[in-house]
């Protein structure tokens, strides 16, 4: 019996915050190798204690001791898939998210076309991994001939935010949609959000969804352990969409 294996039969043994874990690990177990013990309870949406009761419940003396079994279990099961297997099974990863993308609101996605093609001025913020998709958008909607500005970190975004107004289009790609340091930095936005204020997030449970006027929720990472660029590839994929949309309105 392996240790995926052994999670799932110990179901009936975990609380409800030992649950959170095991759902999280078999769904993605290859995130193990690569995530403290700290980054798998907040990720679980869980407690680090949850986590260390959870490894105890399967008879580990604690996280080091689960990891360790995890790793080898990945790397056997990476042993057992042939290169062809494991690209068709990025390609069909892949293919799952872009058609996901049939499900996005229509309502919120023409709202958006309309907002970025009126005569204001377009704000696009994006942090971290939110940027490519960001920067793509604005360099797109110039090349279309909608005057935008961008900006790639915080206190930027703070600075060339300043001149908003009501009538502004503000869109914020942000990929886990937490709040962090949105409200630090840009706290004179958060509170007079323009009417045009769109968030582009792959988390339906956004925090930052309850600080925008619309939201556009794109289909969840469902591979993120395979691949460094996923959560930067589907808002991408989404971006030329967009852009494309645009272009055939005009």
């Amino acid at each position: 019996m392996n240790i995926v294996e052994s999670i799932k039969n110990h179901y009936a043994d975990f609380s409800k915050s030992e649950l959170k874990v095991a759902d999280y690990i078999v769904k993605t177990p290859e995130r193990v190798e690569v995530i403290t013990i700290t980054k798998l309870a907040t990720e679980a949406g869980t407690s680090t204690s949850a986590v260390l009761r959870f490894c105890q419940t399967l008879g580990f003396n604690g996280y080091k001791d689960f990891r360790f079994e995890m790793m080898n279990f990945i790397h056997e099961e990476k042993k057992e898939i042939k290169p062809n297997s494991l690209i068709d099974n990025l390609i069909d990863g892949y293919m799952k998210s872009i058609n996901q993308m049939r499900d996005i609101d229509s309502k919120n996605m023409n709202k958006l076309i309309d907002a970025l093609t009126n005569d204001n001025l377009n704000y696009i913020l994006g942090i971290f991994y939110s940027s490519l998709p960001a920067r793509e958008l604005y360099l797109g909607l110039n090349d279309l001939g909608k005057a935008s500005m961008f900006a790639n970190d915080y206190m930027i975004s703070e600075h060339i935010t300043r001149p908003v107004n009501d009538d502004s289009t503000v869109v914020l790609f942000s990929i886990d949609g937490k709040k962090g340091n949105f409200k630090n930095y840009l706290a004179d936005l958060a509170t007079s959000m323009p009417k045009n204020s769109f968030l582009i997030t792959m988390n339906p449970k956004a925090e930052l969804a309850a600080d925008f006027p619309h939201t556009i929720v794109l289909p969840e990472r469902t591979f993120s352990s395979k691949s460094v660029v996923d959560t930067q590839s589907i808002p991408m994929v989404f971006v030329e969409l967009l852009l494309n949309l645009i272009y055939g309105k005009n």
